[in-house]
């Protein structure tokens, strides 16, 4: 005890120059397996969602437990390899353990992160939340509030100051000569904690996931999304070689950086062809039952006189690929290469052609999002989206009125060329934005504290669920009576009279009906099906059954001025929503990943640049299927037409 006393003395006055490297490396090394634990205390709330999987055996219960142990192992090797790699030759103990601490309160802050954004949300911190943390303007999609930030910084340096603390712990018992240390302390020792509990959980989880993999258990390898950056073994390729197993494989859909190729050809419209006016409005977040007399009265008087379809997909389950595929009428796989080559939808740039005037107003920041680079690329100062207030349901507001004046001041200067315009409106977006006191819905949630909800406390409480719900639904509200009345005072000012007008919603928003919260998680009904209004000069109102998708909408608005459907294919992938109706697939889009919807279900395709998990079936509910060999093989054609769909408008195409 004295001599672990003199060595607390010493470290604390000048004597971390006299630290031996030993002493350090031991030191880091006990640092690094606290950390372990600490990460595996944090990430024990992963295994709250196992209860929502269909694995319910002792082999997954194994599994997951140990799958756990070995992630956090292997997140934690690239700081732990480097502390120990550095512990040889640093100079100054105490400024060490100051880095360490600094790195590895971060590493469990960021860990905390993505465990409330999984338990919210259904995925980890991947590039989309990254590119939401970083791009400019994302702060008018989405609005976490103080108490978040609070959290994040106070929880660092609370953290941080922890980490040091048990840092000067582990040095001084590093220093303490073995024979004073106590028993617990001689026994457990790092290499114990190595050997006995760590490698040991490494091996059976890689074992375990590797069989599972190889003879596609999905049971077992639906639970290795739980946990964040899961390292895949390609047990398949190392069966064939090794094992001489060769088990079929699904066509891989490719989205490289190839340059892009967008169009092959731009469409060649009749030149006596009509040239009607052309509105698109769109709600963020709209449900398809949403579009209701309840909720939007507005707007289902104007259905009254569009055509309305019933069984209507976005292009995919964010803003981004909703928006993308609406106006370009691609799979949402090219977002990236035409983003990074800026490039302007076709049907933007024939409007243009023709000699159309275009406007688009956007009560969120085009940026985030990133559409002032790519949707509307090609407007310049014909795009606002900036409008001086805070809240999203005035900005809606201001966004529709700015549209109304476009339309009066062309009026006024007797403007006879055609127009383009395109209004979206914000505030039914999270955290549900609008006016104080308009809540037709109630009990309403009064805002949305992210550091309180969850996928589980939403699902343990459904009276705050309820509440969640309602403010959704009262901003749903505002909106559509934003788009009702600006639609009804440009019918009164007679600037509908010869007018495409189309009116949708960008993506859903689920409420836990298929275990996520939001959107951009799944491609279940819930996140992707959205309404479809569709009013056009010389065609009678009414109800479509029919399957559609977004990318029918730029198909359908220029063969109405005249494009040739047998060039279709040289600058969409969408149909006519007026073509004789027929079985189909739907393209939807994600994060790096593709939704293919069929008659049979859905099925989940990773981009083979995010080769994250193998291709996978769900029923229309969303459930995952457990048996879908059959399935996949059925439908091996679809999925190898849709590699070449996805290669069709890139510099160096692929045959079918």
């Amino acid at each position: 005890m004295k001599a672990a006393s003199s060595d607390r003395k010493r470290l604390a006055t000048n004597g971390e120059a006299r630290v031996k490297p030993r002493a350090l490396r031991r030191a880091t090394l006990e640092l690094w397996l606290l950390n372990i634990a600490f990460s595996i205390a944090i990430g024990s709330s992963f295994l709250g969602h196992v209860r929502e999987s269909s694995t319910t055996g002792l082999r997954g219960y194994l599994f997951v437990v140990a799958a756990l142990v070995s992630t956090m192992a292997l997140l934690t090797a690239i700081l732990g390899l480097s502390f120990l790699a550095c512990a040889s030759v640093v100079r100054s103990a105490r400024r060490f353990g100051s880095a360490q601490a600094l790195l590895w309160s971060t590493f469990q802050v960021l860990l905390f992160a993505d465990t409330r954004i999984y338990n919210l949300f259904g995925y980890h911190i991947n590039g989309q939340v990254w590119d939401l943390v970083f791009t400019r303007g994302s702060e008018d999609a989405v609005h976490f509030g103080w108490e978040v930030w609070a959290a994040i910084f106070g929880g660092l340096g609370a953290v941080g100051v922890l980490q040091y603390l048990v840092w000067s712990r582990c040095l001084v018992h590093s220093e303490t000569p073995r024979a004073a240390q106590p028993l617990w302390m001689r026994t457990l020792r790092p290499g114990v904690a190595w050997s006995v509990l760590l490698l040991p959980a490494i091996c059976v989880e890689k074992a375990i996931y590797a069989q599972a993999r190889l003879t596609r258990d999905r049971e077992v390898t639906a639970l290795a999304k739980l946990f964040p950056f899961y390292p895949r073994l390609a047990s398949q390729d190392l069966a064939t070689l090794v094992l001489g197993h060769d088990e079929p494989r699904m066509p891989r859909v490719d989205a490289t950086d190839d340059a892009l190729a967008y169009p092959r050809a731009y469409p060649r419209l009749d030149p006596h062809g009509a040239r009607p006016n052309v509105l698109i409005v769109v709600l963020d977040c709209w449900r398809r039952d949403m579009l209701s007399r309840e909720v939007t009265p507005g707007l289902e008087d104007f259905a009254a006189s569009c055509v309305r379809f019933d069984d209507h997909l976005s292009g995919g389950n964010s803003t981004r690929f909703g928006v993308f595929s609406l106006l370009y009428g691609l799979h949402g796989s090219y977002w990236f290469p035409v983003y990074a080559a800026r490039k302007s939808p076709v049907l933007v740039d024939v409007l243009q052609h023709q000699g159309y005037e275009c406007r688009a107003f956007t009560s969120a920041s085009a940026n985030y999002p990133e559409l002032r680079a790519t949707a509307f690329a090609g407007l310049g100062d014909g795009l606002r989206d900036e409008w001086g207030v805070d809240e999203p349901w005035r900005r809606d507001e201001l966004a529709a009125e700015a549209l109304v004046e476009w339309q009066q001041e062309r009026a006024a200067r007797g403007a006879s060329e055609p127009w383009f315009g395109f209004l979206f409106l914000d505030s039914p977006h999270q955290t549900y934005s609008h006016p104080p006191g308009r809540t037709p819905f109630t009990p309403s949630a009064e805002s949305l504290n992210y550091m309180r909800i969850s996928s589980g406390a939403l699902r343990e409480e459904p009276g705050e669920l309820l509440e969640v719900y309602n403010r959704y639904r009262n901003a749903v509200s505002h909106a559509g009576a934003v788009a009702a009345d600006t639609l009804d005072e440009l019918e009164r000012a007679g600037a509908l009279a010869n007018t495409i007008v189309v009116v949708t919603g960008d993506h859903g928003e689920e409420f836990l009906e298929h275990g996520a919260f939001g959107h951009t998680s799944n491609f279940s009904a819930a996140q992707v099906a959205v309404p479809l209004l569709l009013r056009m000069p010389g065609r009678a109102p009414g109800r479509e059954p029919r399957p559609t998708v977004h990318a029918d909408v730029p198909v359908t608005i220029l063969e109405a001025l005249g494009a040739d459907p047998a060039e279709r294919s040289n600058w969409c992938q969408g149909r006519n929503l007026l073509d004789p109706a027929g079985e189909r697939r739907r393209i939807v889009a994600g994060w790096h990943e593709l939704g293919m919807w069929t008659h049979e279900g859905i099925l989940r395709i990773p981009l083979v640049d995010q080769d994250t998990f193998d291709i996978e079936a769900y029923a229309p509910d969303w459930k995952l299927v457990l048996d879908d060999r059959a399935l996949l093989e059925r439908h091996a054609n679809a999925l190898a037409q849709l590699a070449h769909e996805c290669r069709r408008f890139l510099a160096a195409p692929t045959e079918p």
